[in-house]
C-alpha cells in the first residue's frame, strides 16, 4: 500500500509531508534542469514573438493593454508580469528570458510534488522530475520571452492542487485548486481546456457535486469576464490567429506530434520515431507491470492530458481554431507522469531503466544541439543588424520576403527606421539581406530553419544599373550583400523591391 505523505500511518502518527523531506536526487535534477535552461540564455537574438513581448512591455501600462488587444492572441497577465520584470532587470535578451527560465526551473519540483500528491512512489516522482528537466519542448520555451512556460508551470500547479482535491474532500483544497486554475486561465486561454478536463475528472471519478464544481469554476469565469473586452478586440482582428489558420490543421497536428517529444527545433526530425517508440514501451509497461493503484492513476492523468488536447480540437468546428503545439504545452506534464509510471514499474527486467536512459540522453542531445548549432536556433537578427550598421553613408537594408517576421531588426538597428511606402530618400548604398540555405527541419515559425527564408534578390532594374556589388558580410545564418552607387541616388521602396515581393517586404533606412 502506498503511504501518502501527510496522512496517518498505521500506528496513528502522521507521515512527514513530502515537501519537508529533502530529496537530494530532486536537488540534483533541478540543478541539471537549471543548467539546460540557463545555457546560452542570452546568446540568441529575440525572434519575432519575443520582439512582440518586448514591444508590449516597452511603454506605459495603458500602452501594454492596447498592444495586447491589437497585436497579441493571449491575455495581458504574462505581459504585466514581464512589464515589471523588465523594469527591475532590464530589456536584454537574458533579462527578458530569465522570467521564463525561472518558471521552467520551478516546474520541475512542482511535477515531483504533483506525483507525490497523487499517492505515487518517490521513484516515480524522481523520474517524472528528470524527464521534465530534460524535455526538449520545456527547455526550449524556458528560453523564450513568451507566456508558454508560465502556462506549463501553472498547469503543473493545477494538476498538483487537483490531486489534493482528488484525495481530500475539504473545501479549502477545492478553493486552492480553483484559484490556481483561474491563474492559469489568466495567463493563457488554452488553460481553460486543462481546467475543464480536471473538473470533469472530479465530477465523474470522485462524484463531486456539479454545484460545488460550478462554484469552484467561478474564479476562472470571473477572469474570463474581466478579459472579455480584450478577447473581443483580439477576435475582431484576424492577425493574431491568421498565422495559425494559414497552416492546415493536419499540418499543425503533425508539428505538435513532433514538438511534444523532440522540441520545436530538432537536429533531426526522425528521432521523433525513436522517442515515440520509447513512450509506447512505457505505456505498455504501465499496462502489464505497474500495480493496480498506479495503473488507475496513469489512466486518470492520461485522461486529463488527452482531454486538454481533444477539447480544443472539438472547438475547431465552432470557428475557434487556434490549435498549435505551444498552446498545448500544459498537456506535456500529464504525459510525462504517465511515462514515469511505466518506467518505474517493478519487474521490467531492465527495460524501464533502459527506456529512461535513452529518453534522457536523446532529450539532452536535442537541447545541446540547439545550443551549439546556429541552424537550429532563432534568427540571428543582431548579426544581420550589425552587418547593416557596418556600412557607410546613407543606406537602406532590403528584406524582400517575410518583412513582418523581420521586425526584430528594429530592436537591434538602433539608428534605423522603416522606410514609408511612398517615401523617397537619397542613399549611397543598398544592402540586401540574404538567408543562407539550411537542411534543418521545418519548425512552424518558431526558429530559423524553414520559416525565415528570404529571397535576397538583387535590386531590380532599372535601379540595378546604378549599383554594383561591392561587398558581402557573412554571419552563421545570414549574408548582407552590399551594393554601392557612384554617388548619391534617390530611391523609393518601389525601386528597391519587385512588384511581386512588395507586399511582404521591409526596408530600413539609416541617415548618416
Amino acid at each position: 500500500m502506498v503511504q501518502v505523505a501527510g496522512e496517518p500511518t498505521t500506528d496513528g502518527s502522521r507521515a512527514e509531508p513530502y515537501w519537508c523531506q529533502l530529496d537530494l536526487v530532486l536537488v540534483a535534477t533541478v540543478a541539471a534542469g537549471t543548467v539546460l535552461r540557463l545555457w546560452g540564455l542570452g546568446a540568441q537574438s529575440l525572434w519575432y514573438d519575443e520582439w512582440s513581448s518586448s514591444e508590449a512591455t516597452r511603454g506605459s501600462l495603458p500602452d501594454l493593454f492596447h498592444y495586447v488587444a491589437n497585436r497579441e492572441g493571449s491575455p495581458p497577465t504574462y505581459f504585466l508580469v514581464l512589464w515589471g520584470w523588465r523594469r527591475l532587470f532590464g530589456d536584454s535578451e537574458l533579462a527578458l528570458r530569465s522570467l521564463s527560465a525561472l518558471a521552467g526551473t520551478a516546474t520541475i519540483p512542482v511535477v515531483y510534488a504533483a506525483v507525490r500528491e497523487l499517492g505515487l512512489r518517490r521513484t516515480v516522482a524522481r523520474i517524472a522530475a528528470l524527464i521534465t528537466a530534460v524535455h526538449p519542448m520545456l527547455v526550449w520555451y524556458s528560453q523564450e520571452a513568451r507566456p508558454y512556460t508560465v502556462l506549463s508551470l501553472l498547469g503543473a500547479m493545477s494538476l498538483l492542487t487537483f490531486a489534493r482535491v482528488w484525495n481530500h474532500p475539504e473545501r479549502r483544497d477545492l478553493g486552492i485548486w480553483a484559484s490556481v486554475a483561474a491563474s492559469a486561465v489568466a495567463v493563457h486561454y488554452f488553460a481553460v481546456f486543462l481546467v475543464l478536463a480536471e473538473g470533469a475528472a472530479l465530477l465523474i471519478g470522485r462524484r463531486r457535486s456539479w454545484r460545488e464544481l460550478a462554484v469552484a469554476g467561478l474564479p476562472s469565469a470571473v477572469v474570463l469576464a474581466a478579459l472579455a473586452p480584450i478577447i473581443r478586440a483580439q477576435d475582431s482582428r484576424v492577425g493574431p490567429r491568421r498565422w495559425i489558420t494559414d497552416f492546415t490543421l493536419l499540418d499543425r497536428l503533425r508539428e505538435t506530434r513532433l514538438a511534444s517529444l523532440v522540441g520545436p527545433s530538432p537536429f533531426d526530425d526522425r528521432i521523433w520515431a525513436l522517442l515515440a517508440g520509447l513512450v509506447l514501451v512505457a505505456v505498455v509497461l504501465v499496462v502489464v507491470r505497474s500495480s493496480g493503484d498506479e495503473r488507475r492513476t496513469a489512466v486518470l492523468v492520461a485522461g486529463i492530458g488527452s482531454a486538454a488536447v481533444v477539447f480544443p480540437l472539438l472547438a475547431v468546428p465552432l470557428r475557434l481554431d487556434a490549435v498549435v503545439s505551444r498552446y498545448l504545452i500544459a498537456a506535456v506534464v500529464p504525459g510525462v507522469i504517465v511515462v514515469a509510471i511505466g518506467v518505474a514499474a517493478p519487474r521490467t527486467l531492465g527495460v524501464g531503466p533502459a527506456v529512461l536512459t535513452t529518453i534522457t540522453v536523446v532529450s539532452v542531445a536535442c537541447s545541446v544541439a540547439v545550443a551549439r548549432d546556429p541552424d537550429l536556433q532563432r534568427p540571428e537578427w543582431e548579426a544581420a543588424a550589425d552587418g547593416f550598421a557596418a556600412g557607410s553613408g546613407p543606406r537602406v537594408l532590403v528584406v524582400n520576403l517575410h518583412g513582418v517576421i523581420a521586425s526584430p531588426l528594429l530592436h537591434y538597428a538602433d539608428d534605423a527606421r522603416v522606410l514609408g511606402e511612398d517615401e523617397a530618400v537619397r542613399v549611397e548604398e543598398v544592402d540586401v539581406l540574404v538567408a543562407k540555405p539550411t537542411t534543418a527541419p521545418c519548425n512552424f515559425l518558431v526558429g530559423r530553419a524553414c520559416s525565415l527564408v528570404f529571397l535576397g534578390a538583387p535590386p531590380p532594374a532599372p535601379l540595378a544599373d546604378k549599383l554594383h556589388l561591392a561587398d558581402s558580410v557573412d554571419s552563421d545564418q545570414f549574408r548582407v550583400d552590399r551594393y554601392r552607387a557612384d554617388g548619391s541616388i534617390e530611391v523609393a521602396k518601389t525601386d528597391l523591391v519587385s512588384p511581386a515581393d512588395l507586399p511582404d517586404s521591409l526596408v530600413l533606412f539609416i541617415q548618416e
